[in-house]
């Protein structure tokens, strides 16, 4: 471990990187990996942090690319982050082709582009040329994000500071200063936007309960305007210490979309407050999950970054009288905060608190033996407000200020004050934080420091699942599930590895809406399930598969009988173009589609019934044993079948596994248990290792989506390597009957 720290070293990476990275597995040996295909043992800073950044972005679907993305950064051809995600972007959608096209990868990476400052400048005027009737139209109601992007498309590789920094000048240099109407939101566009969704949220609306608290002074939203060009700033701040699910994909959207509405801006910032479950792995794939679904935050920031000023903080509301240092037990406290009774360290001075919390910064106590308490009222009806704990002693190395730190501020403390020094505009969070609003508003005036709007929606409940961030750890560390990214459960990285698309997430966080009407609230399974039906029935194409295999001989065809099916990729666009398979004597059905006794309900294959195969016409069945079926054909104007069944020509047959996934619970609303476990789904998983697809998979890459005929839609797993094929069933093609039961024993099912 020691020669790796000596590596990372060389390459001129930070200590925290280096301790990070040390601590894991996975990331540090994709930099290993980086480094040896290379053999890069010491380097300058600049090319071994994009070597790092290059380990840590790189996909298993571009493993072949690893090489020739480390060597361009090594002769630096890749000399930035822009031309490396450009890079990576270029190979990701170039993956299955064999030999890569040099010149055109080059050109995508902008190899040997250097963009100066007059040539943005020249950019931009052209943009402002191009958009110049749309903009006196329409004034500062431009949307600023889509601005950004069409500017860039004439600069791809400029620098992303000094582009926005041109565009908003020169946009103003064009309009001139705001009028009042300005300020307003387009009426066009609200009023279009309310006919598409009656729940769009506006700004008037954003405003909670009245408290005096929460009045800006003329010289805070003075401050406010000097310090931050966006009017409109929100943030999405989540704490690190586990994996995004889709409850935060309708925060995510919800923040950026109503920021981007207004022409503002928003912050990715980590709540970063906790040490001891908080690691590098979740910071890292927050930041991919926000990258997956489509966003991009204008700053990233952590409220590490303002420790310093949050203990400064401390220490002022020490001095004013409104903190004290408690060395109360957290049992005692508790009693003492259940019966409003006041600490009896409480009254003690603001010297004597001072020189306490000094040396609680500097490791004199233990952990647990004191913390600083807010100094408000222990009889608040409020319990938020009854001298809540606001600092406390914790010796873990932090994975963003690594051994800087052993007191850390708690989190209603760090939240008011991080949006407040970010200039936030709207600060929107779930219902449950609704009582720790008067908190969040005491510290700021406390301190008089600006205040943002703090606004409350209703928490995201989907049925047959758990979204507690306590429950999901429960079910991933006791591997009732296996790991953050098992398909059955909502987190982002579960439903993107089971198939579910960012358009189909986020198509399905609008059809949700924001709300106040509650926590309990409960949405069904079938609308995420609808969102992904709709979305892949457009975007993938159809195949054929089997699950489980059963031979079939066509009788009266001879041994070398081939024929030319013709099945179209996207039936309702058929201008999208087909696939042609083979029909021959030796086929596969599928089990499930075939019994040796016939019934009057069943419509696949039973001996001496008349069947359909699918685009081939009617057959006789003609016998059926526990492993092989006889068929006869028939002519084409034969009796019409009933039902068609999906086949595959053994000649055209490869091996894979498919694995069917149920709802992870059986009970519609597992919160609603005394013991959520208790309604777990024991069969949410059926796994078919002799499965067979058709043969034009073999060049399919990990998310591939496919419609299996009949079988639903699929989405090729990353577990398929060395050959082995692995693919997971993202959803059936339509309601199950047992969703549709469950819909109507809950009286939630659609009226016909």
């Amino acid at each position: 471990m020691e020669a790796h720290r000596e590596r990372l070293v060389k390459i001129g990476l930070d200590a925290k990187t280096i301790d990070n990275l040390l601590k894991g597995k996975g990331a540090l040996q994709s930099v290993i990996a980086t480094l040896d295909i290379v053999n890069v043992q010491e380097t300058n800073k600049k090319i071994g942090n994009l070597l790092y950044t290059l380990s840590q972005k790189i996909k298993p679907t571009i493993e072949n690319r690893r090489e020739i993305l480390a060597r361009y950064i090594v002769e630096e051809k890749i000399a930035n982050t822009l031309q490396l995600d450009a890079a990576l972007e270029y190979v990701e959608a170039h993956r299955i082709e064999h030999d890569l096209n040099v010149a055109e990868f080059d050109q995508a990476a902008g190899v040997g582009i250097v963009v100066t400052p007059e040539q943005i400048a020249q950019a931009v005027a052209q943009f402002i040329q191009e958009v110049n009737d749309e903009l006196k139209q329409i004034r500062y109601h431009y949307n600023f994000t889509e601005y950004v992007k069409k500017a860039r498309a004439k600069v791809p590789f400029a620098d992303g500071a000094l582009l926005t920094k041109e565009l908003k000048a020169q946009i103003e240099a064009f309009l001139g200063p705001k009028t009042a109407d300005d300020d307003k939101p387009a009426e066009k566009k609200v009023k279009q936007v309310e006919e598409e969704d009656q729940r769009k949220i506006k700004l008037s609306d954003l405003v909670g309960r009245d408290l005096a608290s929460l009045k800006n002074t003329p010289e805070l939203l003075e401050w406010k305007k000097k310090n931050f060009e966006f009017d409109i700033l929100t943030r999405f701040p989540p704490e690190p210490n586990g994996y995004l699910h889709i409850g935060h994909a309708k925060s995510i959207r919800f923040n950026f979309l109503l920021a981007q509405e207004y022409q503002g801006a928003t912050y990715l910032r980590f709540d970063d407050t906790n040490p001891e479950k908080e690691c590098q792995e979740y910071i890292d794939n927050i930041k991919e999950n926000l990258r997956y679904l489509g966003y991009k935050p204008f700053k990233t920031t952590h409220a590490s970054d303002n420790f310093e000023k949050l203990y400064e903080f401390a220490v002022q509301l020490i001095k004013l009288g409104k903190a004290f240092c408690c060395f109360l037990k957290k049992e005692e406290a508790s009693k003492l905060k259940d019966s409003k009774q006041p600490s009896p360290y409480r009254d003690t001075s603001v010297e004597q608190n001072l020189e306490i919390f000094r040396k609680m910064r500097y490791g004199y106590y233990k952990e647990n033996e004191v913390c600083l308490r807010a100094k408000i009222d222990h009889t608040n009806t409020n319990p938020t407000l009854r001298d809540p704990a606001i600092y406390r002693i914790r010796f873990t190395p932090h994975p963003h200020t690594g051994n800087k730190w052993c007191i850390y501020p708690l989190y209603d403390f760090t939240h008011c004050l991080c949006d407040s020094l970010e200039g936030i505009s709207h600060s929107c969070c779930t219902l449950e934080f609704e009582v720790r609003r008067d908190l969040y508003y005491w510290v700021l005036e406390t301190l008089n420091l600006y205040r943002p709007h703090v606004w409350e929606f209703s928490r995201l409940n989907v049925s047959n699942t758990v979204l507690s961030k306590r429950k999901l750890h429960q079910l991933v560390f006791d591997k009732i599930v296996d790991g953050w990214d098992d398909p059955r459960i909502l987190t982002l990285n579960g439903l993107r590895r089971r198939g579910y698309t960012a358009d189909a997430i986020n198509d399905f966080c609008a059809r949700v809406g924001v709300t106040r009407r509650g926590n309990e609230n409960v949405i069904g399974m079938h609308v995420l399930e609808h969102c992904i039906r709709e979305d892949l029935d457009k975007k993938a194409p159809r195949t054929l598969a089997i699950l489980d295999p059963i031979k079939v001989v066509i009788d009266n065809v001879p041994e070398d009988f081939s024929e030319n099916v013709e099945l179209p990729l996207f039936p309702r666009a058929p201008e999208k173009g087909k696939r042609v398979v083979r029909l021959t004597k030796y086929i596969y059905f599928d089990k499930q589609d075939v019994r040796q006794e016939d019934h009057q309900d069943f419509w696949g294959c039973a001996p001496g019934k008349l069947i359909g195969v699918k685009q081939c016409g009617p057959f006789k069945v003609v016998s059926v044993t526990e492993n092989e079926v006889h068929l006869e054909r028939l002519p084409a104007n034969a009796e019409k079948p009933k039902g068609h069944l999906h086949w595959l020509s053994s000649e055209e047959a490869h091996p894979c596994t498919i694995r069917l996934y149920d709802l992870l619970f059986t009970a519609y609303n597992p919160n609603e248990l005394d013991d959520f476990l208790t309604g777990i789904n024991k069969n949410s998983i059926q796994v078919f290792n002799n499965s067979l697809m058709h043969k034009d998979l073999v060049n399919s890459k990990p998310e591939d989506k496919f419609q299996f005929e009949r079988l639903g839609y699929f989405t090729l797993d990353f577990d398929s390597k060395d050959g082995k094929f692995v693919w997971n069933r993202t959803v059936t093609l339509a309601e199950t009957d047992k969703v549709k039961a469950q819909l109507q024993v809950e009286g939630k099912a659609k009226k016909a």
